[in-house]
């Protein structure tokens, strides 16, 4: 009946139902980076300030924001609406028939799809990580082990997880140490996560590659085998996706190795694994995390990226292995449902 309502309201007043959506859209983000000045908010939501401060007034006006030298926040009022207006605005947007459809395409659990595209707007990925970040609790139970991969995109994960009721989970790093930079690391997600979960963690003292004899002798080592005894059972994987192409120069896999998996089809990257577009594994860059894939059945995998560029990598990376939740943007997601099935 809702959905009805909502293709009636666009059909009858197009016009009303985008001043609605408008200001359901600037409630949802008020709340989501309370306090928050309206310079600031319009610049996140790419409108003019102007724009935003007419919405704010009338939000104020209507007792749902206090506006103070601090910035702009819900009321308790707004608090009670907000649910109802996040779910309005995302339905005048078609995001719920997206990830509907999306699920449907990848076979994903659950897939949740936020506005904009990562390619062109820079606050999709803070976005798309507060979504998953948000969702993250919901997958883990008492004494659950996770297991969390590195990469930009799952530090945005890893700073919007919300402090809560503590839980005894324990946090692992997915990926050995790679180089670059510290704050992208799996080590320093791990540790980020577990933090704001009140849970434990674990670091991996090793470099992702690692040849297999050399891997065996650190086994020895009790810490290390410890950690990676963990990873190997882990109860929900947290990773990335990235392109094949852009990954193999990103993680400086030497020319010839680099030349061999693009000639064998790669499509894209996840956990250190090049996968075709059939989702076929053809190279592991990883040996920590190179058996990722084939953890026991019940593992609940998730997978967050963004980007309409990423969308053939991404729906590669979902036919290796079910997942129980994708996280993407809405530019992905058009673009892979705009490829025939």
């Amino acid at each position: 009946m809702q959905d009805g309502y909502f293709t009636l309201m666009q059909q009858l007043a197009p016009d009303l139902a985008q001043e609605i959506e408008l200001r359901a859209l600037v409630l949802e983000r008020i709340g989501a980076l309370q306090p928050v000045g309206r310079r600031q908010l319009a610049a996140r939501l790419n409108l003019p300030e102007r724009e935003v401060r007419t919405v704010a007034t009338l939000l104020k006006r209507h007792g749902l924001i206090t506006l103070d030298a601090a910035g702009m926040c819900l009321t308790p009022a707004a608090e009670n609406a907000l649910p109802m207006a996040r779910r309005f605005s995302r339905e005048l947007k078609g995001l719920t028939r997206l990830e509907t459809a999306l699920a449907e395409r990848l076979c994903v659990d659950k897939v949740c799809v936020v506005a904009g595209n990562a390619d062109t707007d820079p606050h999709v990925p803070g976005e798309v990580g507060r979504v998953a970040g948000m969702r993250l609790r919901g997958f883990l139970q008492t004494g659950f082990t996770l297991a969390v991969t590195g990469g930009s995109t799952i530090r945005e994960v890893a700073f919007a997880v919300p402090q809560g009721t503590p839980m005894n989970v324990m946090v692992v790093p997915a990926r050995g140490g790679m180089g670059g930079a510290l704050e992208t690391q799996a080590n320093t997600l791990a540790c980020e996560i577990a933090r704001r979960l009140g849970g434990h963690h674990r670091m991996m003292h090793l470099p992702d590659h690692l040849d297999e004899q050399a891997l065996q002798e650190m086994r020895k080592l009790t810490e290390i085998n410890e950690t990676l005894a963990l990873l190997e059972r882990a109860d929900v994987v947290l990773h990335g996706i990235g392109r094949a192409d852009d990954m193999t120069q990103r993680r400086q896999l030497p020319g010839p190795v680099s030349a061999e998996v693009l000639r064998k089809g790669a499509v894209a990257e996840a956990y250190g694994c090049y996968f075709d577009a059939r989702g076929r594994l053809v190279y592991s860059a990883s040996t920590v995390a190179h058996n990722l894939g084939a953890l026991k059945p019940a593992c609940a995998m998730i997978a967050v990226a963004a980007g309409a560029k990423k969308a053939e990598a991404i729906a590669a990376v979902m036919k290796n292995r079910r997942h129980a939740m994708l996280v993407t943007d809405e530019g992905a997601a058009k673009a892979i449902l705009d490829e025939a099935p």
